[in-house]
């Protein structure tokens, strides 16, 4: 068997497929994003005006948000800017660093802390190492991974084989 801290507790096609306010019922109040190939390709530079929306609508809702990255700090700090939210870039995920960072900067606790993102060596083993519920979706693009992360993809796909038995899905029912 494999080990638990490495499968997701919830899996959806992307960040605008996933049904939050499924998770807000469940009891998650602050959102840990992810930023590349989960908010942005590695390509883009600025959100997308879906993105937009979404970060917008989860105001709306309640969530707190941020994004925690192993990008570089400047191209992090542009992309939370753009979206509104606060962010912590060059986090050295999985470490649980960042994530207390995030903890004692927004005053939550991993309880009711949901990371989304796109890896699991990265996001999900972060998450589950915080005691943070982890929502994994499919990377936005494969185009101008760096070759680190092309590397992980490998062993990635021993999780991605048994993850409908370890992960709820909660794409929204129009998108599946």
């Amino acid at each position: 068997m494999m080990p638990k801290q490495f499968y997701p507790d919830f899996r959806a096609g992307s960040v605008l497929t996933a049904d939050f306010a499924k998770l807000y019922d469940r009891g998650v109040r602050f959102i840990v994003f992810d930023a590349d190939n989960t908010l942005v390709s590695y390509e883009e530079t600025k959100p997308s005006g879906r993105i937009l929306e979404l970060v917008k609508e989860l105001k709306d809702a309640g969530f707190g948000m941020c994004i925690l990255s192993n990008g570089h700090k400047e191209r992090i700090k542009k992309l939370a800017a753009a979206l509104g939210m606060g962010f912590e870039g060059d986090a050295f995920k999985p470490s649980r660093k960042g994530f207390r960072r995030v903890f004692e900067q927004y005053g939550v606790t991993g309880s009711e802390t949901l990371v989304v993102g796109d890896q699991i060596f990265t996001d999900v083993w972060g998450a589950s190492r915080s005691s943070c519920l982890s929502l994994l979706v499919r990377p936005i693009s494969s185009k101008k991974e760096p070759p680190f992360v092309r590397l992980k993809r490998i062993p990635e796909k021993i999780f991605l084989r048994k993850i409908d038995k370890f992960s709820e899905c909660i794409d929204l029912p129009q998108a599946r």
